[in-house]
C-alpha cells in the first residue's frame, strides 16, 4: 500500500500552503495545455490550474489521495471537471500516449523516488511523453548542511483547533535518505484523543546531482531558481526549481 494512503485524510490539514501555485500557473501560461502533474495528491496545485482554464492530467500512486481529489473535483463546475483526468499509476514507468506541454512535480514529491535508478526511470519516462517544445519542472528542497547535520529532528504542527501533527525524522547520511514517522492526534467531541500513524520516506538531491540526473535522462537544464519568484538559486535558497527541456528537441 502506498505510504500516503493512510495519510490522505490529513494531508490537506498539513499541506495547505499555496505560495507555489502562482509559479506553476505562470509556467502553464508559458507552455500552454495539456499539463501533467506527477504525484498530484489531493489537487492542491492541480485544481487552481484547471480553474484557470488549463487541461490537466494528475498522476498519483495513492488511490486514496486521488479519491480525495475526485471528491473535490465533483464539487467543481462541469467545465472544470471536463479539463481534468486522473490516473493512479507509478511515475517511474507509466507511459502516456499523448504529449504534454508542461510536466511538473511539486513540493518535494520527486524525492519519494529513493534511488538513482528510480529517479532516472521517472525522468526517462517523462522524456518520452514531453512535447518537443515542452518543459519539465521539478521542485525539491535545497539541502542545507546545518539542518542535515541533525540526525534526528522533531516537529509539531497545529492543523486547526483539534488536530496536531507530530513529525519524527531520522536522517541516514550514507544514502541521503530520511525516514519520517507522522503521528496525527485528533481530539473528538467526546474529548478523546485519537492517534493515527504513518511512515513517509524521502531522499535529498544536491544541485549538481540533479544536473547530472537530468543530463543522463536526456534533458537540458533551462533554468534553476531558488524561489517561486524566480530568484537565482544559491546555497541558502531553501528550494531548487529545475526547469528543463528534452535535449535534441526543438523549442
Amino acid at each position: 500500500m502506498p505510504e500516503y494512503d493512510s495519510f490522505a485524510p490529513f494531508y490537506d490539514l498539513t499541506h495547505e500552503h499555496t505560495d507555489d501555485v502562482p509559479f506553476f500557473l505562470d509556467m502553464a501560461k508559458e507552455t500552454g495545455s495539456p499539463v501533467l502533474e506527477l504525484a498530484c495528491g489531493t489537487g492542491r496545485v492541480l485544481l487552481p490550474l484547471a480553474r484557470a482554464g488549463f487541461e490537466v492530467t494528475g498522476l498519483d500512486l495513492s488511490q486514496a489521495m486521488l479519491d480525495k481529489l475526485q471528491a473535490k473535483l465533483d464539487e467543481e463546475p462541469r467545465e472544470i471537471q471536463a479539463r481534468v483526468a486522473l490516473k493512479c499509476a507509478d511515475m517511474r514507468e507509466y507511459q502516456f500516449s499523448q504529449k504534454f506541454k508542461l510536466v511538473f512535480c511539486a513540493f518535494n514529491s520527486f524525492l519519494h523516488l529513493m534511488t538513482t535508478d528510480d529517479q532516472l526511470a521517472c525522468l526517462r519516462s517523462v522524456r518520452e511523453y514531453l512535447a518537443d517544445d515542452g518543459r519539465l519542472v521539478l521542485n525539491v528542497f535545497a539541502p542545507f548542511y546545518n539542518r542535515l547535520a541533525k540526525r534526528v529532528e522533531t516537529e509539531e504542527q497545529e492543523c486547526g483547533e483539534d488536530v496536531i501533527a507530530r513529525f519524527f525524522t531520522k536522517r541516514n547520511w550514507a544514502d541521503q535518505t530520511m525516514d519520517s514517522s507522522v503521528i496525527v492526534e485528533t481530539t473528538g467531541p467526546d474529548d478523546l484523543v485519537r492517534r493515527q500513524a504513518t511512515h513517509i520516506s524521502l531522499c535529498w538531491i544536491h544541485n549538481r546531482e540533479m544536473h547530472l540526473l537530468l543530463r543522463l535522462a536526456g534533458f537540458e537544464v533551462v533554468a534553476v531558481y531558488g524561489g517561486y519568484d524566480k530568484r537565482p538559486y544559491d546555497y541558502v535558497s531553501g528550494i531548487q526549481l529545475f526547469v528543463a527541456r528534452a535535449a535534441g528537441k526543438t523549442g
